[in-house]
């Protein structure tokens, strides 16, 4: 593309726009104006609030929305990007209160905050991860938020770990306190004084769990308990999974069972206001292998009045799964079914499925089984409708990847094979078809309703009795596209929900099954797109008649990402795992694989392929931070390097052959073709990731998650300029073009950057934040958080 000119501003139009639809993240219901029912929906970076009746209340696609932290009656507290915090009238969409967490830290693990009504007070607790001071807020009538108490713990937890919170009456005592539970060790074996970031994400030595429990009051402590898990080898400790309190005739217990990084067992017992180890059980680290899966629900502790609780979880030990149940408090097992999916608890049985591999096939039956003999009393054909993103009360925290039923009066959402949903009695067997077709997820609504999503991204309210009660349809994803030029014209690729689709040269239409996720030109001038399927990456050609069949690559996980190259005869495709593992490799269209590294591949970051100027492809990744680049064609390993969980995603650097690291979470760095560092730009955590980067002739652009755009000189590091773009998207877009830069703003707007100087100049607003961008001819395709492509073209 040649860069715009000066004056772009005035000459730059939007010559078309699609719409893309919508990815539903987050749901809740609230009384709105008159009492009337309504909805606050997180659909990709896009807030809004819908009455039932379709009636849009008010949108905010400018703020660059990435979590809905907690919704009570007529307000909600969000978050934006990993740090900034607002309270808003969920009526008007008004913003009432600001605030934000400090500059290197995130606030967005689901048990970083939590909301409790304590004593008539509304009070808001945060502990954000990289920090070490737990704050207390009280949300005031009007809108205004106070703060109440901030304690500060310095070196007593480690920073990078949690904590995670629950607000329960812990002690026992009749009154709530504050439960953190979070990892310390004993030193960072470098000299304390100066820890760099790299030491800060791999956490102290002899790592510890570490269990406090605070006085809502003032923060004060009350009591706590650091201890290993499990005593064996490893020292476990990240609490990153379930973890809830409850009673048992003995005294009260805290249970964490943790299911991501480190996947373990952990209960704590309360006595006499103190806490104490009462068991755990170590089950695996799951990277940089991950053989083993530890699966508990939110609903996996069972109180039983006078008698000890059961802990019902799944486990897959490498060849089947198995649902076991054991005593919570002492950690003797007493029951299990082998070859059988937990899905979760609800009431006095157990709801499972028949299953040997780790990922479900979706042909599975649902069984519910009565515990704790786990014999069957009843089932169903088809699978539950799960939930990952609603909000969990004070009492109980799920800090990690969490798929959890959804109640829907006294039974289940389910998803027959059909796709469409359906009410089903785990105790009764009875069940009710709901009349939504095709439904992708759903979310617990108010007095035992709930939300269904279609795949579409249209909403559906259902009454705890099974009638219909309103649908929406609200807009909102990260909308992408791709531009090709087939031997008729350019052809743009618009990416959808679930399927995609294809405009032609002459302004025509053509569905596309899958997710495109690349597009390549054959040297015949045939147009091959690869697509995203669940267990696969398929490949179609483009005729004359529509798309014909090209190939397919099977994947063993869920497949992430996928690059054409070599003139679109080869395709380099990863997939997911596991929650942290990845594969990589390289096919032929016919699936034939050149060759395929099975135990590492891109997390979380994106690989790249680059022709050398002696026309060799080389393929790279980053796992972890392990940085790999290879032979395309053989899969020779050409160059490695280590940077402590860098999470980097690689350009390729030709002036001084090698390969820029950017987008990281320690900052950017050069390596040589044999993998030694030719210079670093450190900088604090998070601060350039998970930003896009770009290199416009020897100038590399890089921006920051406050908006700043840095440029470099590629070769050496040199700092040349920094400019403020202003709030930009979680994954701020930048794109090279000739002479310079384009970037996207979370207000809309598109802005001309000057490779030499640093001047800008601003296209047209665009109406919400500009979340993608490519180059499509003499023009731009550029996605906003509404999901809507747009095409702008100059002069």
């Amino acid at each position: 593309m040649t860069a715009p000119p000066a004056g772009a501003a005035s000459g730059a139009r939007v010559v078309r726009r699609w719409p893309t639809g919508a990815d539903v993240r987050q749901v809740a219901e609230f009384a709105g104006p008159g009492g009337a029912p309504c909805v606050l929906v997180l659909a990709g970076a896009t807030l809004q609030a819908w009455r039932w009746d379709g009636t849009l209340l008010w949108s905010d696609g400018t703020s660059a929305v990435t979590r809905v932290l907690h919704v009570r009656d007529d307000t909600a507290l969000v978050l934006t990007g990993e740090r900034l915090l607002r309270r808003l009238a969920l009526h008007t969409g008004d913003v009432t209160w600001r605030g934000e967490a400090p500059d290197g830290t995130n606030l967005s693990g689901a048990g970083s905050s939590k909301l409790a009504l304590v004593g008539g007070r509304l009070l808001w607790f945060t502990a954000p991860t990289y920090a070490t001071a737990v704050t207390c807020r009280e949300l005031l009538p009007g809108g205004d938020v106070s703060t109440v108490w901030v304690r500060e713990f310095a070196g007593h937890y480690d920073a990078g770990f949690g904590p995670v919170l629950v607000v329960a009456d812990v002690l026992g005592t009749g009154e709530p306190q504050l439960l953190l539970s979070t990892r310390t060790g004993s030193g960072y074996g470098t000299g304390d004084a100066d820890v760099s970031t790299e030491r800060l994400v791999l956490g102290r030595e002899d790592g510890r769990l570490l269990q406090l429990v605070l006085s809502v009051a003032d923060g004060s402590t009350l009591t706590e308990a650091a201890y290993r898990p499990d005593p064996g080898d490893y020292p476990c400790a990240r609490p990153y999974g379930l973890l809830t309190t409850a009673a048992a005739p003995g005294g009260r217990i805290v249970v964490l069972v943790s299911c991501q990084v480190e996947e373990y067992y952990s209960v704590t017992r309360v006595r006499d206001g103190e806490l104490a180890r009462a068991w755990g059980r170590f089950v695996e680290k799951d990277w940089p292998h991950d053989a083993q899966e530890l699966r508990p629900q939110v609903s996996s502790v069972v109180e039983r009045p006078g008698e000890n609780p059961w802990l019902v979880t799944g486990h897959h030990d490498g060849a089947t799964w198995t649902t076991v149940v054991d005593d919570a408090v002492t950690g003797s097992r007493v029951a299990t079914l082998a070859g059988h999916y937990f899905w979760g608890v609800t009431g006095s049985v157990a709801v499972v499925s028949p299953a040997v591999s780790r990922a479900l096939t979706g042909a599975e039956p649902t069984l519910a089984v009565r515990l704790p003999d786990l014999t069957v009393v009843a089932s169903f054909t088809g699978h539950p409708v799960i939930t990952g993103e609603d909000e969990l009360p004070a009492e109980l925290s799920f800090h990690a990847e969490r798929r959890s039923l959804v109640a829907l009066g006294d039974g289940l959402l389910m998803r027959e094979p059909s796709g469409s949903a359906a009410w089903w009695s785990p105790v009764s067997g009875a069940s009710a078809a709901l009349g939504v077709a095709d439904v992708a997820g759903a979310f617990p609504g108010a007095s035992g309703a709930a939300v269904l999503v279609s795949s579409s991204g249209a909403l559906h309210r259902v009454l705890a009795d099974g009638s219909a009660a309103g649908s929406v349809r609200p807009a909102g994803r990260r909308a992408s596209a791709l531009a090709v030029t087939s031997a008729s014209g350019p052809v743009v690729l618009l990416d959808g929900p679930r399927d995609s689709r294809a405009v032609l040269p002459d302004g025509s239409e053509l569905p596309l099954p899958g997710r495109v996720a690349a597009a390549g030109r054959t040297p015949s001038g045939e147009v091959v797109v690869a697509c995203l399927e669940d267990t696969a990456v398929r490949c179609w050609r483009l005729e004359p008649s529509g798309w014909s069949p090209a190939g397919v690559v099977d994947t063993r996980g869920r497949p992430s990402h996928a690059l054409l190259f070599d003139d679109a005869s080869l395709l380099l495709v990863a997939s997911r795992t596991g929650v942290h593992t990845a594969d990589v490799g390289v096919h032929r269209l016919d699936g034939t694989a050149l060759w395929h590294d099975a135990a590492q591949g891109p997390h979380p970051n994106q690989p790249a392929v680059a022709r050398t100027p002696s026309g060799r492809w080389l393929a790279a990744y980053d796992d972890h931070g392990q940085f790999t680049a290879r032979d395309a064609h053989t899969g020779e390993v050409l160059t490695k390097d280590d940077w402590t969980a860098a999470y980097t995603m690689p350009l390729r650097l030709e002036s001084a052959p090698g390969w820029l690291r950017v987008g990281g979470i320690h900052g950017i760095d050069l390596l040589d073709d044999s993998g030694a560092v030719r210079w670093r730009h450190g900088a604090p955590l998070w601060t350039y990731f998970p930003g896009e980067a770009a290199l416009a002739g020897p100038v590399l652009g890089c921006v920051t998650r406050s908006g700043r755009l840095d440029a470099f000189e590629a070769a050496s590091g040199q700092l040349l300029w920094s400019l403020d773009l202003g709030p930009v998207a979680v994954r701020p877009p930048l794109l090279a073009v000739d002479g310079g830069f384009v970037a996207g703003t979370a207000g809309g707007a598109l802005v001309v950057v000057d490779a030499a100087g640093g001047r800008r100049e601003l296209l047209p607003g665009l109406g919400a934040a500009v979340e993608t961008l490519a180059v499509s001819g003499a023009g731009l395709l550029a996605g906003t958080a509404d999901g809507v492509v747009h095409e702008v073209g100059f002069g």
